[in-house]
């Protein structure tokens, strides 16, 4: 008599997080992503089909230059990632931007990608992501509303990268977000005039993952053109480049590539490497105005206070 397979034991989220911090194996293709109808580029790996898409939205004065490596690294693990060029001057708009989201969402399953065209995206697989003013217009992006004529998409999970607050519209069609929401705020900046990682997450109608990367700041992930760049230093602050990638690689994989050994990823309570989970129900304890936030700044936290998860994870994070 033959005994039950075992299952085997799950990977820990501290190996994981080693793992999506390094190059996936898949080897990547760069292309552009006007062929859809939208200025942009797009990364894949050089082979597979019904693979999960993610199309992420850049910052404030931002273009796709400036995550070439991030969205490289998702590519080497089996995702394809697209980036729209559009609104990068001083006076972006959200909506435009997230028309854009859009586009390229519809556009790019109903196309064969790589050199031989042997690359396909499964509609049913799409996941939006955006950082600091493209995390607004991401919102926006899923909300009910027609944007320049573009109908909403269905898509599996959004990702919010230090989002920054843009119009009362991209910020009032969050309740309309019913899918998992990772959001994603740098440091003790939960809440001031240029970053909104609490609001946004308290707003979110589906199932919210907040999480603070120590020491980040809003512009940390951006890549800096250099001459250090031609030699693969992309000028962005390495770890919180790392703490990103392994951090968006997984929930995309968890949420839109439904691979349920990354399900941690969508656990609202896990600590994955530095970055510590906050629970945004909790009562925000710095009940300064954004006046007085913006003359004192953010709410810093003590030495040695601990970001742990649990009724206190605000107030840690703000050490008070």
């Amino acid at each position: 008599m033959f005994g039950r397979r075992a299952e085997p034991a799950p990977v820990p989220p501290a190996e994981l997080m080693t793992r999506l911090t390094r190059r996936g194996p898949h080897k990547v293709l760069r292309g552009d992503l006007a062929f859809v109808g939208v200025p942009g580029q797009i990364f894949t790996p050089t082979s597979g089909s019904g693979l999960p898409l993610v199309v992420f939205s850049h910052a404030w004065m931002a273009d796709s230059h400036r995550y070439r490596d991030l969205l490289f690294h998702l590519a080497t693990h089996g995702i394809v990632a697209a980036i729209p060029d559009v609104e990068r001057g001083p006076a972006p708009s959200d909506a435009a931007l997230a028309a854009a989201l859009r586009t390229a969402l519809s556009g790019l399953p109903r196309v064969r990608l790589g050199l031989s065209e042997s690359v396909t995206v499964d509609a049913g697989r799409r996941a939006v992501a955006g950082h600091g003013f493209g995390a607004s217009a991401a919102v926006l992006a899923l909300g009910p509303q027609v944007l320049a004529g573009v109908e909403p998409v269905p898509v599996s999970s959004l990702t919010a990268i230090f989002p920054a607050p843009t119009t009362a519209t991209a910020f009032a069609a969050a309740a309309s977000v019913q899918v998992p929401s990772m959001v994603l705020a740098a440091g003790s900046h939960l809440d001031t005039l240029t970053n909104n990682p609490l609001p946004l997450a308290r707003e979110l109608g589906g199932d919210v993952c907040l999480r603070a990367i120590p020491g980040a700041t809003d512009r940390a992930l951006l890549q800096k053109r250099s001459l250090r760049s031609l030699i693969g230093i992309n000028g962005a602050d390495k770890s919180v480049h790392a703490a990103v990638r392994a951090l968006l690689t997984g929930f995309v994989l968890a949420t839109a590539g439904g691979n349920d050994e990354y399900a941690v990823f969508g656990d609202p309570e896990a600590q994955l490497g530095t970055a510590a989970p906050v629970d945004p129900d909790e009562p925000d304890a710095d009940d300064r105005s954004h006046v007085q936030k913006l003359l004192q700044g953010p709410a810093t936290q003590k030495s040695g206070s601990p970001l742990t998860s649990g009724v206190s994870s605000i107030r840690a994070l703000r050490g008070s």
